[in-house]
């Protein structure tokens, strides 16, 4: 123990004499063990982002027919959604289905090309939906009789009418060859997401986005019935019934469309979602991080060339050690920890500006990222960067213990 430690201070005091030297060395372990450490944390950080979006409303589930096993996927129909509404009761505090299709409107401002979504009134609250500022939503009644009637989004009425003091006014759809007038029942807040994708469509030159929902029975007025949909979604009155209410409904459903196989429809919780978009960013994060890590190769390359200038330069001490006596085994100890020295300090560093890059990318919500430090990634780099200078270190040491007393000490 006190050799070892007597090699530590040997490594340290030769450190101190080539402060420069010593720290250019460690100049490459410090920008791959920050660079690693950053790129981790931020990884970590669209990670989690990501999967708390998905897991906003985890009593949300969805239900959609198995395309492995029905050709025609348009199959729920809304006698299908009115069954489940009944057959749940107050365990389910929604059932949603839409179509989207593009249409064109027509305003006293012109004619624009628009996203139709045909949906249902339980569509008012469904997942990542904004709420009402002004007017209703359509209801049941307007739904079964097919009133023409919309809500619209406060950015829609400002394109299509130049404020949105809109609600009662009307405007022409046209889908296809079919052209029905429409009064607006509501208008919804536009969201910050949204007001985001419109000031990117802007930048990029494309068209505004004006989304319109509807009843999805006003179809027929346009000559496109809707049939059916290809999924609902449902809101589970807690958290705990949402896996037992989506397996329900896939054996309700299944057994109202028996003609469709045996196993026509499925179940998609978004914790599955998550789970695997998790995954992805995972992946994403290491080969990123892997990449990342090169430049730890190339900071250790640099320790073992300066280990063998160091080598070159104490050619003298190295050979009055081994006239007195010195095993070869303590040479390759002595340099082994020096440049072990040298690379853990340049890890430490690297870790401590990693971390200070971390808290400052989150503190600064740069990207609207929040940046989280990885305890892992840490330890891995810690544990790296003192193996790099081991790895690396062993060349030289080699070199230095393998020199002849009498070579050495001849080329004083």
């Amino acid at each position: 123990m006190g050799q070892f430690l007597e090699y530590i201070k040997m490594a340290l005091d030769n450190i101190r004499a080539n402060k420069g030297l010593s720290f250019l060395t460690m100049l490459g372990i410090i920008i791959g063990i920050t660079s690693v450490v950053t790129i981790v944390s931020i990884g970590n950080g669209l990670k989690n982002d990501v999967v708390n979006a998905t897991n906003q409303q985890t009593n949300t589930v969805t239900v959609q027919v198995n395309t492995e096993e029905v050709t025609d996927t348009q199959v729920i129909t809304g006698e299908d959604i009115a069954f489940l509404g009944d057959t749940f009761g107050s365990s389910v505090e929604n059932i949603t289905a839409y179509q989207m299709t593009t249409v064109k409107c027509t305003t006293g401002k012109g004619t624009f090309d628009a996203y139709v979504t045909m949906t249902t009134p339980d569509y008012e609250n469904a997942q990542y939906s904004s709420s009402l500022v002004k007017g209703n939503y359509f209801t049941e009644n307007d739904m079964d009789s097919g009133r023409p009637v919309c809500v619209i989004d406060e950015l829609t009425a400002r394109y299509l009418f130049g404020n949105t003091n809109v609600v009662g006014m009307s405007f022409e759809l046209a889908i296809d060859s079919g052209i029905q007038e429409v009064t607006i029942l509501g208008i919804r807040e536009t969201s910050a997401d949204m007001m985001e994708v419109e000031a990117a469509y802007q930048s990029m030159g494309m068209p505004e986005s004006i989304s319109i929902e509807i009843p999805y029975t006003l179809s027929e007025a346009f000559g496109q019935p809707v049939e059916g949909f290809s999924s609902i979604s449902l809101t589970a009155a807690d958290t705990d019934s949402a896996s037992h209410i989506a397996e329900t409904a896939v054996r309700l459903l299944g057994s109202r469309h028996q003609d469709l196989g045996d196993a026509p429809f499925m179940q998609q919780r978004p914790v599955d979602l998550s789970d695997m978009m998790g995954a992805v960013m995972d992946g994403v994060t290491a080969f990123v991080a892997l990449v990342a890590a090169i430049s730890l190769v190339v900071g250790g390359i640099g320790v073992m060339n300066i280990m063998l200038v160091s080598v070159t330069e104490r050619t003298r001490e190295i050979g009055i050690r081994k006239a007195l006596g010195a095993r070869t085994g303590s040479i390759i100890a002595q340099f082994l920890c020096e440049s072990a020295i040298i690379s853990g300090m340049g890890g430490i560093i690297g870790i401590l500006l990693g971390g200070g890059l971390t808290a400052l990318i989150s503190a600064l919500e740069v990207g609207g990222i929040h940046a989280s430090l990885s305890l892992p990634a840490v330890i891995v780099a810690t544990l790296f960067s003192c193996g790099v200078g081991i790895i690396f270190g062993i060349y030289p040491a080699r070199k230095a213990a393998q020199l002849s007393p009498i070579e050495a000490l001849r080329r004083m």
